[in-house]
């Protein structure tokens, strides 16, 4: 299928692991030229080297700042010349603890990267698309934002903030720029396991290491694919979503979850 992208600009944030880094290869796959952004610059960099990524560009900035984001926006309209055709709002982070394990500086944290990032960004971005050729954003929420669990209830809350800002975007932008959201469920990216990362809480939490720890996490959350997800599954929905193939789709989301949201609504 022909997703009619190739010669489109895009900024994706959150560009150096997992999902991020998925979408921008897909992006440069099919012409897209893409500047990421991460506070993990080197690790970005060298994906880019090693891939032969020439349509790629790299920047740092710390997304969880004012000023960051204004940096990134910054170096988002001088690479461009102006606002870019697509852009995809995934940078994000976040613990599993409980909320009673949570200080308001750590809910606060979460909240400015997760949340207040993808306004920033999208508030500047936004209304130049707009004035411009229009375009497509997709920003990366979760199946937390849905469904709430005891646990990472910051992580959730931010992404559920996610979905609202996305669709108050979607009706005062339509129909220049269309604004959906994508809904991942448990994805096997360094957010899991990373030195750290989930993977390591799993263990502690079902008293099992490795494998054996995953799978009884994927059987305690009932994944009806049995299996975690993949970042290059989330990456083709984006992609999707960025393009003129979605035409008709604003103010969505999208479940990417193996089934783990099921509700009829």
């Amino acid at each position: 299928m022909d997703l009619r992208i190739a010669g489109k600009t895009a900024l994706v944030t959150g560009a150096a692991t997992g999902i991020g880094r998925a979408t921008v290869e897909l992006l440069a796959a099919e012409g897209v030229r893409v500047l990421g952004i991460d506070i993990q610059h080197e690790v970005m960099q060298r994906y880019i080297d090693d891939l032969g990524l020439t349509d790629v560009s790299a920047v740092h900035q710390d997304l969880s700042s004012a000023e960051g984001c204004a940096g990134a926006v910054d170096s988002t309209l001088a690479a461009f010349g102006g606002a870019p055709d697509i852009l995809v709002n995934n940078a994000g982070a976040g613990k599993m603890l409980a909320l009673t394990q949570i200080d308001d500086g750590m809910f606060q944290r979460t909240l400015d990267l997760n949340l207040m990032a993808m306004v920033r960004i999208s508030r500047a971005l936004v209304p130049l698309m707009a004035e411009g050729a229009g375009g497509s954003v997709v920003s990366v929420a979760s199946d937390l934002a849905r469904q709430a669990e005891p646990v990472i209830v910051d992580y959730a809350v931010s992404k559920a903030g996610v979905m609202t800002v996305s669709k108050a975007l979607a009706l005062e932008y339509a129909p220049k720029v269309r604004v959906n959201t994508v809904c991942p469920g448990p994805i096997w990216t360094p957010f899991w396991s990373a030195p750290g990362g989930f993977a390591g809480e799993i263990e502690k939490t079902y008293g099992v290491t490795g494998d054996a720890a995953v799978q009884a996490f994927i059987e305690d959350r009932g994944i009806p694919m049995g299996r975690m997800g993949l970042p290059e599954e989330v990456a083709n929905a984006i992609v999707f979503l960025a393009s003129p193939v979605s035409g008709f789709t604003t103010g969505s989301f999208m479940s990417i979850d193996g089934g783990t949201i099921r509700a009829t609504f």
